[in-house]
């Protein structure tokens, strides 16, 4: 079982289980306690948002399924900013956004270098990636080597760590928009309502116009949006 995780702001972090959407909302909470830490609530990641953290990956948080977004990508939040709340499929399998109370610090990328085992189902071999590129066993034990999501190559594609890598989706290049470190104001987009099955309507204004950056706007995706069991991912698109 291998585990990505991104660098903490102010606590808040990311993880994967071995890649993309594969965690239940139980088992994102599981994850979260094995790493000392709790599922972030939408609070404490709106903090981390507003200091820089942002990825391209749907997380559990309490309550929500969200992706925090500071620089507009089409294939992230469907060009939206801010922290993105997906209002549909969200008992699906997605990633975990962690919270950890005792990491203070406003960004930090120090490896993990263990968890308890004992809160987790699976008792076999287990591999920690690091946003720095280190990588540790569960009980500590550094491996050689660095992790996929690490070096030069993957500059500007992920989820938070010294290059701001996390892996994400194949059809996502690698000359794609940063995923963090900006300091580009950010607008909190209200809750999505589904307009009925998996695509959502947006509410238009007076003028029968929609911005995808206006607060006041309630904005949605279409169902490309949303993530592929077959590991791919679909350019999506807003009304």
């Amino acid at each position: 079982t291998e585990f990505n995780i991104s660098c903490r702001y102010r606590g808040v972090f990311h993880v994967e289980k071995n890649g993309r959407y594969s965690l239940t909302r139980s088992e994102a909470v599981e994850l979260c306690r094995a790493l000392n830490s709790t599922l972030s609530t939408l609070e404490q990641l709106k903090k981390a948002h507003e200091l820089g953290f942002e990825t391209c990956r749907y997380g559990f948080v309490v309550g929500y399924v969200v992706i925090p977004r500071i620089n507009p990508y089409h294939l992230c939040a469907a060009n939206h900013t801010g922290v993105y709340k997906l209002s549909a499929n969200t008992s699906d399998r997605y990633d975990a956004y962690c919270y950890n109370a005792t990491e203070t610090r406003e960004k930090t990328c120090e490896p993990i270098e263990g968890l308890d085992t004992s809160v987790l189902d699976n008792q076999g071999e287990i591999v920690i990636d690091n946003a720095d590129g280190s990588r540790y066993n569960a009980d500590g034990t550094r491996l050689s080597g660095e992790s996929s999501t690490s070096g030069a190559d993957d500059e500007n594609v992920g989820s938070g760590s010294t290059h701001d890598t996390t892996p994400m989706d194949t059809s996502i290049k690698r000359s794609s928009p940063s995923y963090y470190g900006s300091s580009t104001p950010v607008s909190h987009l209200p809750d999505h309502s589904s307009g009925g099955g998996e695509k959502e309507s947006p509410k238009k204004d007076s003028d029968n116009e929609v911005s995808p950056v206006s607060p006041d706007i309630s904005l949605a995706t279409t169902a490309d949006d949303f993530p592929e069991k077959d590991g791919r991912h679909y350019s999506a698109s807003t009304s």
